[in-house]
């Protein structure tokens, strides 16, 4: 009789654990993992950030050349110029232009930085070709004058 309830124990164990691991199984296959990706909104104001900062070292007098430099590669290449709607420029491009300008009317840019900028900034933004010309030039023009 006790041999019985022996072999009863020990079926009822391993049922039990069979059906544990049964259960933690099917419970993992079910965990899903939630990716929050950025909005749209979120990614155009952590990119409006970032351009302002650029701006900001533009701005700056005491910004060396290297400084500047470092400045167009990221305007280059993580602060994409914002699309134009229906061929028309948006007003938040300003920001984006006005760096071009404050760019090309530094003191410390010279003609070779200028070329870079006007390379790089035109390979990212095709579309901008001829507004980045005209705030280039406006720069080149205010050299003399920028206080």
């Amino acid at each position: 009789m006790q041999e019985n309830y022996l072999i009863l124990a020990i079926v009822a164990v391993i049922a039990i654990v069979i059906i544990s691991l049964f259960i933690v199984v099917a419970n993992l296959q079910k965990t899903v993992v939630i990716e929050t990706i950025p909005s749209q909104v979120e990614q155009e104001k952590a990119r409006k950030i970032a351009i302002e900062a650029m701006v900001e070292i533009a701005a700056k007098r005491n910004s060396t050349r290297n400084d500047l430099t470092n400045a167009i590669l990221q305007v280059a290449k993580a602060c994409p110029f914002p699309e134009k709607q229906k061929g028309m420029t948006p007003k938040i491009a300003k920001v984006y232009l006005n760096f071009v300008l404050l760019v090309a009317s530094h003191r410390n840019a010279d003609a070779k930085l200028i070329a870079f900028m006007d390379e790089e900034l035109k390979k990212a933004n095709p579309e901008y070709k001829h507004e980045i010309d005209i705030y280039e030039n406006e720069g080149i023009n205010q050299r003399g004058k920028r206080i």
